[in-house]
């Protein structure tokens, strides 16, 4: 249970990490990527994967946007990211 509670706070700490430098730090996906997997493997919710997996592709989206340096673009997909982080606290951890 310690594993699944792990892994929707390093969901949490990606997106609190992502905001807080106000870019995609590298090895950031990488860590969201792993969460995911970990969510899967302890059958998560499908909704609660669903946030997850849409985070993670949020957090791609921003990363090409800052390459292509589209403010727009990247100023949509941070306002995607705050609403899929409160979609992610307001997801409850499982009991067991």
């Amino acid at each position: 249970m310690e594993e699944v509670r792990e892994s929707y706070g390093a969901i949490y700490r990606v997106v609190r990490e992502a905001n807080g430098f106000g870019y995609v730090t590298p090895g950031l996906r990488g860590r969201m990527y792993q969460a995911i997997d970990k969510l899967k493997t302890f059958k998560a919710p499908a909704d609660h994967i669903g946030i997850a997996e849409r985070i993670s592709v949020t957090l791609h989206a921003l990363e090409w946007a800052t390459l292509r340096r589209d403010d727009s673009r990247r100023a949509a997909d941070w306002q995607a990211l705050g609403a899929l982080e409160e979609q992610w606290l307001s997801a409850p951890v499982p009991r067991s």
